[in-house]
């Protein structure tokens, strides 16, 4: 994820309006996408709102039809409101999607990891849709597949090149790849993790 969002990045020059969903990809794009405007970081915060980044993006296109609109997304959080495709082909929206698929929830199989020895519930995604051939699904769609770290860019700037309507990329990422830092729960700042802890962990407070 890490890779492919440095090189959106570059390719954008740091003034892409981006919106992120929620999840491991958000922190990394947090760190990775050093935009540049003020205006350029449509983000839900703490709040944790999966399903958020995609509508996001579609207005922020809306409201600014000649500037390039990013959504990164996860394989999860996409699937909560992918099909909002059908309102950005009926409006011909050029906004840009960059699914993080990694078939997990990656967040909560992090957290499962660290805190609950790694058993881990509900966070495989083994159903996942094929992302890029759903958006050719829809009329005026384009779906692309990044699997090698060798194609990023090639199918990043085909992405950017396609404006009649939105794009869907479909990146194969590492599967089990944990993001640092992170602040446990109920825990103060100056406790947070810089790295992988080298001991076990005791669960966030209140949790069973």
């Amino acid at each position: 994820m890490q890779h492919i969002i440095d090189e959106l990045w570059k390719l954008t020059d740091g003034k892409a309006i981006i919106s992120p969903d929620v999840g491991q990809h958000q922190m990394w794009a947090a760190q990775f996408y050093k935009t540049e405007r003020p205006d350029g970081w449509l983000s839900s915060g703490g709040a944790g709102t999966m399903g958020y980044g995609f509508p996001a993006a579609i207005g922020a296109q809306f409201a600014a039809p000649n500037d390039q609109v990013w959504a990164i997304v996860g394989d999860g959080g996409f699937q909560m409101t992918m099909c909002e495709l059908a309102t950005a082909c009926v409006n011909k929206l050029p906004v840009k999607v960059l699914v993080l698929n990694n078939n997990y929830l990656g967040m909560v199989r992090q957290w499962q990891e660290l805190f609950f020895e790694s058993r881990e519930s509900g966070v495989d995604l083994e159903g996942n849709p094929d992302f890029a051939k759903l958006a050719e699904a829809y009329p005026g769609a384009k779906g692309f597949t990044l699997r090698r770290g060798a194609d990023i860019r090639k199918i990043l700037k085909r992405a950017m090149e396609y404006n009649d309507g939105p794009s869907v990329i479909n990146a194969i990422v590492e599967k089990t790849d944990n993001v640092y830092p992170m602040v446990p729960a109920g825990r103060p700042i100056d406790e947070m993790l810089l790295e992988a802890p080298k001991h076990k962990m005791e669960k966030p407070t209140g949790s069973t």
